[in-house]
């Protein structure tokens, strides 16, 4: 297996999809199959340029297969193969840089190195196991929710200027979220307190919500719920559910282990809250797609899983507060991983 730790496990799975919203946005973009494209990165400057152009290619159908190999046998050895090919395959890529490659590249690089450093010190076994395999994979979850909640920080710190914090349609965020008002079909001409909420809301999202997160655990699962509704515009409105898809890969490690533990039996099972939860998820994308594009299919899976895990997370509320109340509800049952 991946880790003994459940949080690890899950950031593993979810990589997988991760990789497919990855694939499909550079596919999108770059388009590297048509002539024009390769004509267009001879103009960006780089080291990959002393390389034979057939390096990057290599590159990514070696990560594609590394990435299935993932998929079908979910053990350390190919999720350690995938933290060594995408560091090759970032330093090598001919073409524009994404900010969901740089998030990837510094998650996948702090688990890489504590990897490493902990089979150096012979404190665990590349294959799993070791005398101490649970402290280095507790040190590899902290820093990746470390990782996530800095990446955030600083989307949200570079955004603090005079455009974004315009209330004008100058402004990213006013931009985005109007479009977002019109396709969803909220109104015809987005209000002041709303370009208001997508500014200033932003900001704190992005630099404070995930630090919350993680650092406090009576507001852990209403921090979580309020970033999927975050990215909701941007997977729904703006056709872009790569970067929210791996961001949101990262998610399991805010939590602690004994509560994901729990929370994780909530999930793996169908109820009266999951499917639901899901199926809505799913009708809200299709509710504020303005078009088709490469990743809209995408993007309803994205949803149908955030709607699935939104379920589970609120009957898990639901459930510990009615233990709360009667303590006699305590005894029942609680659904196990």
């Amino acid at each position: 297996m991946i880790s003994k730790d459940l949080r690890l496990q899950a950031f593993g799975i979810l990589l997988v999809p991760a990789f497919v919203g990855h694939t499909l946005q550079l596919l999108g973009e770059d388009r590297p199959w048509e002539a024009h494209a390769w004509a267009r990165e001879a103009f960006q400057p780089g080291w990959h340029q002393l390389l034979p152009g057939w390096v990057p290619v290599v590159l990514a159908f070696m990560l594609a297969a590394a990435v299935i190999g993932l998929a079908l046998d979910r053990r350390r050895q190919w999720l350690f193969t995938i933290v060594l090919i995408y560091w090759a395959h970032y330093l090598t890529y001919p073409f524009r840089i994404r900010n969901h490659m740089s998030h990837m590249f510094s998650g996948l690089t702090m688990l890489g190195v504590v990897w490493i450093v902990g089979w150096l010190m012979g404190a665990h076994r590349f294959r799993g196991g070791g005398p101490r395999s649970r402290t280095v994979d507790r040190h590899a979850v902290n820093g990746l929710a470390l990782i996530l909640c800095v990446n955030y920080f600083f989307a949200g710190f570079h955004k603090i200027n005079a455009n974004f914090l315009e209330l004008a349609p100058s402004s990213p965020a006013v931009h985005a979220m109007a479009q977002f008002w019109i396709y969803a079909d909220l109104g015809s001409e987005l209000p002041t307190w709303a370009a208001w909420c997508a500014v200033y809301g932003t900001l704190f999202v992005e630099c404070c919500v995930p630090w919350i997160a993680w650092r406090v655990p009576r507001l852990r699962i209403p921090a979580v719920l309020t970033l999927f509704a975050f990215h909701y515009p941007m997977v729904s409105t703006m056709n872009v559910s790569d970067y929210p898809m791996i961001v949101s890969a990262y998610y399991p490690c805010l939590f602690s282990r004994a509560q994901f533990r729990i929370l994780l039996g909530y999930f793996l099972r169908a109820s009266r809250w999951t499917v639901p939860s899901a199926a809505l998820g799913v009708f809200l994308q299709v509710w504020a797609i303005p078009w088709w594009g490469e990743l809209t299919i995408f993007g309803l899976f994205v949803m149908g899983l955030w709607g699935w895990a939104t379920g589970a997370m609120l009957h898990m509320v639901w459930d510990r507060r009615k233990r709360a109340v009667s303590p006699a509800a305590g005894m029942r049952y609680h659904p196990a991983p």
